[in-house]
């Protein structure tokens, strides 16, 4: 972690955990002059399946700031190996200026070569942000194309473009009112396929929001979002996907017409008490389940609660769950739970443990032809289409750390982690463990005598 917000690229371009498991690594950060320079090099595990060996990644990511807050950077970034090449090059700035205004720019070009051909693409962005007191806006555009892959980064959509818009009008209440502030964005989006925005044809997909806030006296807080939404679907991202006919043949599964959605979001958050703060969130409405594009009922929990007994312990619980049910037949197509528990104690001064805990549990149904209501057919590992089939996952991991600085710079760790699956979801019984590891770091700070502090 020392050093990683030195490879920080705006849009995830780098994601250094693709790089799984390495069998080398080195990395060098630093400044050169003004510059800040870091450099990541991995001979990373050959993923399962593959020919051509293991892959290495490289990164070289150098940034240096200009003005009073500005910032330009460049990058450089490549996954060789395993029967498949990508390089990536790009440059970003972020101009702040006017005391409330910033401009952000970015441009990213790859190329990539593998057994199923060559291709290649760019990714760029364009943002103009204003922060004031009362008023702000956050205008940007942001496109992909469809040839764009960055093996290093984290791109989740490829060939759209979507541009953005959103203000921020805040109101401030009379000292000792109850109501001492009230803030509202409001937010207009939409995406298009790459080459349709350039050609000026329709919108894919459109949506508005407007997410409200009150803060009340004592540091209460409640927060109101309704979003409406309407969306098109793309063919070609369904181009490994069959239904069948009512003679049992299959074709290609075709999402025709649009559909709407209509999400509100209520939460409510508590002041920070000197020994705990908590908040609660709901989301229920009407949205869009994207892989059988289909209507269903979306329902949303959120709650997390930090406590704080005394100045050594400190305990933070959280609670994620989302919903989907299908609405043409009433079925609970997908169901995600998530509880997470993290304890951190002080022992001593320099002495300090951390526990963290992760359960995942979650079901998906069949996909469905939400026209027909026969199971989709999807592309199987041998090449051939079976239908879809349930998928459940009941995951635990957990975490432990020991850490131990007996000086300012000088740190050992010891940590141990494990993930553990079992049948029934959050049961705690029969769990199996699926994989763990463990890792020890020493950090040591010498001193030059006559040169002070070196590292």
């Amino acid at each position: 972690m020392e050093g990683s917000s030195q490879f920080n690229v705006p849009n995830t371009i780098v994601y250094t955990r693709r790089i799984v498991r390495p069998d080398a690594a080195v990395k060098v950060t630093g400044n050169i002059g003004r510059a800040e320079v870091a450099v990541l090099s991995a001979i990373d595990e050959a993923p399962p399946g593959t020919t051509g060996g293991a892959p290495r990644a490289d990164i070289v990511r150098v940034q240096q700031a200009f003005g009073l807050q500005s910032t330009a950077g460049l990058l450089y970034s490549d996954r060789i190996g395993a029967g498949r090449d990508n390089r990536v090059v790009g440059a970003d700035t972020k101009i702040v200026f006017g005391r409330l205004y910033f401009a952000q720019f970015q441009g990213v070009t790859s190329t990539t070569s593998s057994s199923a051909g060559d291709q290649s693409g760019s990714l760029w962005e364009g943002v103009v942000d204003r922060t004031g007191r009362n008023f702000g806006f956050h205008y940007n555009v942001f496109g992909v194309a469809p040839g764009f892959r960055a093996d290093n980064g984290f791109v989740s959509r490829t060939g759209v473009v979507v541009p953005g818009i959103s203000n921020r009008f805040t109101a401030f209440g009379s000292p000792g009112s109850i109501l001492e502030r009230f803030t509202t964005f409001a937010s207009l989006g939409g995406v298009w396929r790459y080459d349709d925005f350039f050609a000026g044809r329709p919108v894919l997909e459109k949506s508005v929001s407007s997410n409200n806030s009150f803060t009340f006296r004592g540091g209460w807080s409640l927060s109101a979002t309704p979003r409406f939404a309407n969306y098109g679907f793309d063919s070609a991202a369904y181009a490994s996907v069959r239904t069948l006919t009512a003679s049992g043949v299959a074709q290609p599964f075709v999402p025709s017409g649009r559909l709407s959605a209509a999400v509100f979001n209520v939460g409510l958050t508590t002041p920070q008490f000197r020994r705990f703060a908590a908040s609660a969130s709901v989301t229920a409405g009407r949205d869009v389940d994207f892989f059988e594009a289909s209507s269903v009922r979306r329902q949303d929990y959120n709650a997390s609660l930090d406590l704080r007994p005394d100045d050594r312990l400190r305990v933070s619980a959280t609670y994620v769950s989302s919903s989907f049910t299908r609405q043409s037949d009433g079925v609970r197509t997908l169901t995600t739970r998530i509880p997470r528990l993290k304890v951190e104690y002080q022992v001593a001064r320099p002495v300090f443990v951390r526990v963290v805990a992760q359960y995942e549990a979650s079901v998906r149904k069949p996909l469905v032809d939400p026209f027909t209501g026969q199971t989709l057919l999807v592309l199987g590992s041998g090449g051939s289409y079976v239908a879809s089939a349930e998928n459940r996952s009941n995951t635990l991991r957990a975490d432990f750390l020991f850490s131990y600085r007996p000086s300012p710079g000088t740190v050992f760790f010891a940590g141990y982690g494990n993930s553990l699956t079992e049948v029934d979801p959050l049961a705690f019984q029969r769990l199996r463990r699926t994989s763990d590891g463990f890792f020890l770091k020493a950090s040591f700070l010498f001193s030059t005598v006559g040169r002070g502090p070196q590292g």
